[in-house]
Parts: structure tokens; C-alpha cells; sequence
């Protein structure tokens, strides 16, 4: 992974030009101006825009590509706190996170908004390419962003994910048919859904490396491998390190081997490669700077009374209608 710093500032000087990542929040109520050549307007609100990206550190000081992380069903502290939002840093790695005003559970379309702001943030900032990584159906907003923004591939070093349904998951599938209503983002995960249909219609942006790490005992994303293969991809599971390593759709964000294909990825040109990861790790748990605070304890149990008002609220009878960019 190497800075492009031409390539990166010529994408930038032709679409946008931003604020600083301290992210002094405009305010203005105004949506991003559209420009043609930048993709589809964005028509989320600037200030909602800005508020929902945080950064460690000032990434004009950056001295690695920055990383983005973007969380599912949750916020990044409930998902990031406790782990890739220590860990990284520790390792020198800048890192920013988005968290959603509703938590994951809307219109995945309208969350790759938020990325596609984040990304160009980022990259003005620092002067560098932008690694994009997430959980479950974080990747998707960040697929998504990169597929129909043209600029942002050129602003994008690696995409890194973890357990994400690019084929969708029978989980949501059976439920949302089931119960013939869900939040707008479980629909769009499902298996066969228009959301994947259109991502699935388009080859992978050329300029990222691309890296798919998933738990063949993922028992919310399935069937694996199916579900979280990404064609053209490097799509390791973490069992493929350490057979039977008891690793589940949650565990992966804390499990040391699912950390260190991550780095592999980071610290390489290139995608991650699983003959670079030492089976030496399967005597391991838990990835570096783990831990469990007060905060992340009150963090999680929030997430966990939030889910059932999220379904309640938000659910809706049909999946969105697939946006006529994509279309």
C-alpha cells in the first residue's frame, strides 16, 4: 500500500474541496453542491455529514494511509471501541469512523453518503489514499460509495472487510419474508435483494486491493463461504489460518488471527494473502490493546436494548427502490 499523492490530489482538485478533519461542522443546512463529474449528489445534509466522522488524529500528520472504519447495525464505538479504534492507533495507524444517525438500520444508498463525504474528507486531509474497512454490512455502504462515485477509486488504497454478505445472507431473507417487514438495511442484506443485485451486476472498481475476511461459523451471515466471497477479491476465512478456530460473527471483531490478516493487507501492496499468515497464531485469542471499558460494556448494552426499537420503528414492508443511478 503506497501513497499516490498525484494521483490523489489531481481525483480531489477535479471534484471537491473540503474542510479540515478536525471537522469544524458547517452548519449551513445545505446538501454537497453536485458536480458531474464527482457521481450522484449528495443530498444528505452537510452538517449531519460532518458530525458523523471522527478521526484519532490530525491526518495532516498522517504518516500511513488513513483508515475509515464503518460499522452495521450499531455505532462505531459499540463496534470499533473496544478493539480496531485502540488497536490501530497502538500499531501507528491512522484511523476515522462513521457512525450513522440510525445506527445502520436505514437505506444503505443513503449511508454510502456518508462514506463517499468521509473518503474525500479523508484523502484532502492527509494527502494520502483512504483504506476502507468495516463489519458485516458496513463494506456494503463503502461497495457501494466506490461503485458509483467515480472519483472515490482513485482516492481508495484497500478495502478490508469482515464478515459482510456480499451475496447476502438466508438470515435476513427468511426473517424479513417472514415477518413480511424489516428496517430497510435487513432487506438490502438479504439474499437475492435489489441492493446486491446491482452491486453484483458491476466489476469491482479497478485501483483498491480488495480483502474478504469471514468465519465459516458466522451464524448470522450464511451460508459461508458463499455469502462473504467477493469475486475478484482475496477472500480468507479465518479457519482457512487455523481450522476450527471457534470464531463467530461477533468474535471476529476481536480475534487476533482476523487481526493480523488485517495488517497483512495493511502493511503489503496488494490484498492480504493467507500463506503470510503464520498458523503460529491459532495459539492465540484476542488481538493487541483488547478491551472491555465501562464505556464499551454501557456501549453494547445499548446496542442490545436498541435492536428490538429499531424493528419496531423502523421496519418497513418492502425493501427501498434501487436508486436510478444504479439502476
Amino acid at each position: 500500500m503506497r501513497i499516490r499523492t498525484l494521483l490523489v490530489a489531481s481525483a480531489l482538485a477535479v471534484v471537491y474541496t473540503c474542510a479540515p478533519v478536525t471537522v469544524a461542522h458547517a452548519g449551513t443546512g445545505d446538501s454537497v453542491a453536485p458536480d458531474p463529474a464527482a457521481g450522484p449528489e449528495l443530498t444528505v445534509d452537510l452538517a449531519l455529514l460532518d458530525d458523523a466522522l471522527t478521526c484519532s488524529i490530525d491526518l495532516r500528520d498522517a504518516t500511513r494511509d488513513p483508515v475509515l472504519l464503518t460499522p452495521a447495525f450499531a455505532t462505531d464505538q459499540q463496534s470499533f471501541g473496544w478493539n480496531y479504534l485502540r488497536s490501530l492507533p497502538a500499531a501507528g495507524i491512522p484511523v476515522c469512523s462513521l457512525s450513522f444517525p440510525d445506527e445502520g438500520y436505514g437505506d444503505l444508498q443513503i449511508a454510502a453518503q456518508y462514506v463517499v463525504h468521509a473518503v474525500r474528507t479523508m484523502a484532502a486531509d492527509s494527502g494520502r489514499q483512504v483504506v476502507m474497512m468495516g463489519h458485516q454490512h458496513g463494506p456494503l455502504d463503502e461497495l457501494w460509495a466506490l461503485t458509483f462515485w467515480p472519483d472515490l477509486p482513485a482516492l481508495v488504497s484497500d478495502f478490508i472487510s469482515l464478515a459482510t454478505p456480499y451475496n447476502g445472507t438466508d438470515s435476513a431473507r427468511s426473517g424479513c419474508d417472514d415477518a413480511q417487514e424489516c428496517p430497510p438495511a435487513n432487506w438490502q442484506i438479504a439474499t437475492g435483494s435489489k441492493f446486491l443485485t446491482a452491486l453484483a451486476a458491476r466489476p469491482l472498481p479497478p485501483g483498491p486491493s480488495y480483502t474478504s475476511i469471514y468465519t465459516q461459523f458466522d451464524e448470522l451471515i450464511y451460508p459461508q463461504p458463499r455469502a462473504s466471497t467477493l469475486a475478484g477479491a482475496s477472500n480468507i476465512a479465518v479457519q482457512d489460518i487455523c481450522p476450527l478456530r471457534p470464531v463467530e460473527h461477533f468474535g471476529i471483531l476481536g480475534d487476533n488471527v482476523a487481526y493480523r490478516i488485517v495488517l497483512d493487507a495493511l502493511d503489503h501492496d496488494g490484498p492480504a494473502v493467507r500463506q503470510r499468515v503464520s498458523k503460529n497464531l491459532c495459539f492465540t485469542t484476542t488481538m493487541p490493546q483488547l478491551r472491555y471499558t465501562l464505556e464499551s460494556s454501557i456501549s453494547g448494552f445499548a446496542y442490545g436494548l436498541g435492536v428490538p426499537q429499531h424493528f419496531e420503528n423502523d421496519s418497513v414492508d418492502a425493501e427501498p427502490e434501487t436508486a436510478s443511478y444504479a439502476q
